[in-house]
């Protein structure tokens, strides 16, 4: 890069910066993350991107900036990875590149890989894995049984093939502590300690283990089941950054809606809260809403668990189009918000405007 080009790439990440400190939002951080895209400054994308996951880490936004940035950033092995799928695959080789598609947050791709790769070398226990971290992650977002059994049944398996995978039996003693099923974490320390007798990081965790409580049940469906109960009960679910701020003061959020009204079609907007509570509506407030909200909280309901349903994807967006209108819905930091509007106005234009709305405006 010249000395002029050079200059000019400063300028404009010096002005895209501006823009960040005026109105620091998601939307904000991932525009300067695409700017440093766009000119070439990986490093400084992937600080920002980092920094900024951490301060927002249920944007949407940003979520997608990271994609994007991992994406350029990882262009070389992503290519050679595919290459070497097509000219001499074998187990690692989708494990490689399952393994780099997980890091750039493309899950369809990523188990797609690792499942082929289990199904035709069945005796590898890395594709085993990385679909247990799959499932375990997203059990860890939603709290849901069925994942989690998914989750270590799987880890199972990659242990049945590599009962000396360190890595491996310290992660799934961990995630046995974390729900409960202490026995079943003293069974994997206990495997690593019949290799490394002398692990510290093992003995301690099995002296905690040995001075925790014992479970009801020692069988784990029960163990995530009853996880799962507690979890619903509030015991383990923590608020984001809107869903604390909005739900502890629904006020400011109605607030907010009004600059919806410049959006072309727009005639309605709710927004339940994390249990489908109503929290804001505009026009005419919460109050007036109280029907339109009972519906749109079925429609959720029936959206989330469908969703759940799938292999790994949970619910975050949907159109649905009537012949009035369409009705666009947004799951942001547990917070669930229904736009309507007419059907005069171009979906894409309806799904940018939402976006920046619950991306930027909310955070602000």
């Amino acid at each position: 890069m010249g000395l002029w080009s050079n200059f000019k790439a400063n300028r404009e990440l010096a002005e895209a910066r501006r823009d960040v400190a005026r109105a620091r939002s998601p939307y904000s951080i991932a525009q300067f993350i695409d700017k440093c895209i766009e000119l070439g400054r990986l490093d400084q994308a992937f600080e920002d991107a980092e920094r900024g996951i951490q301060e927002f880490p249920e944007s949407e936004s940003l979520q997608e900036a990271y994609k994007r940035m991992i994406r350029a950033k990882c262009a070389d092995d992503l290519k050679a990875y595919r290459d070497e799928i097509r000219t001499s695959p074998g187990p690692k080789a989708y494990y490689r590149l399952a393994c780099l598609y997980k890091e750039m947050r493309d899950l369809d791709q990523a188990v797609e890989l690792a499942r082929k790769g289990m199904e035709d070398y069945p005796n590898y226990e890395g594709n085993y894995i990385v679909l247990a971290d799959l499932r375990y992650e997203r059990f860890q977002r939603d709290l849901r049984a069925s994942d989690g059994l998914e989750a270590t049944q799987l880890f199972e398996k990659a242990v049945d093939l590599n009962g000396e995978n360190y890595r491996l039996l310290f992660q799934l003693a961990e995630i046995y502590r974390a729900i409960g099923a202490r026995d079943h974490a003293i069974a994997k320390v206990k495997m690593i300690l019949n290799f490394a007798p002398d692990d510290r990081n093992a003995l301690n965790l099995l002296s905690q283990l040995k001075s925790a409580k014992a479970p009801k049940s020692n069988d784990l469906k029960e163990i995530l089941q009853d996880f799962e109960r507690r979890a619903a009960a509030g015991n383990f679910r923590k608020q984001g950054q809107l869903s604390a701020r909005y739900v502890a003061n629904p006020g400011q959020l109605e607030r907010k809606l009004p600059s919806l009204d410049r959006m072309p079609g727009f005639q309605r907007v709710v927004v339940l809260g994390p249990h489908g509570e109503l929290l804001a509506a505009h026009p005419g407030g919460a109050q007036s809403n109280r029907n339109e909200a009972d519906t749109l909280k079925k429609m959720f309901a029936a959206a989330i668990d469908c969703s759940l349903r799938m292999d790994i994807s949970t619910f975050e967006k949907g159109l649905f189009e009537s012949e009035v209108g369409f009705t666009y819905l947004v799951v942001a930091d547990s917070l669930q918000i229904a736009v309507l509007s007419n059907n005069k106005v171009k979906k894409e234009k309806l799904r940018q405007d939402v976006h920046r709305f619950v991306e930027h405006e909310l955070y602000i």
